[in-house]
């Protein structure tokens, strides 16, 4: 009596990143806090401030070229936080300069100029926004949950 082949098995696809370190959180010093924002300011590496994080129009180099941190640290939705965070930073500068325009031509408000505008940078501050997002939530990570020796190659 034959048997009907099962389907093959397909294998899980593999992650993108496991998580590299269990690291206890810690609260960082005022010096680490203004080292961490020099380094983000300048689209650096975190941890060593030389390597560039960012490769061509935004996206995010695996590794720091320098010291081999890598920067995706824990899973494959490591930034999503960022994304989070890019938004509401580019939709704040959205907003202020709404409220700038407001002021400035009050009481001759241009609004049909204001409600492209508006439409327009909104749809623009995201992508703009994100590359630069990431690089804080990097930093911002490593500064409260420090590398570990096995996280650099």
């Amino acid at each position: 009596m034959n048997h009907p082949a099962s389907p093959p098995q397909r294998p899980a696809p593999p992650r993108l990143a496991e998580r590299t370190s269990d690291s206890p959180l810690q609260m960082p010093t005022i010096s680490q806090l203004v080292r961490g924002l020099r380094r983000s300011l300048a689209l650096r590496c975190p941890h060593c401030g030389k390597g560039a994080v960012l490769r061509g129009l935004g996206s995010i180099r695996q590794r720091c070229d320098v010291c081999g941190l890598r920067f995706e640290r824990t899973d494959d939705n490591y930034f999503g936080g960022a994304v989070f965070f890019g938004l509401f930073c580019g939709e704040l500068v959205v907003a202020l300069a709404l409220l700038v325009t407001l002021l400035v031509t009050w009481p001759a408000v241009p609004w049909n100029g204001i409600l492209y505008g508006v439409t327009i940078g909104s749809i623009i501050a995201l992508p703009i926004s994100l590359p630069f997002a990431k690089v804080v939530w990097l930093s911002v990570d490593t500064l409260v949950r420090p590398v570990q020796p096995e996280e650099l190659v």
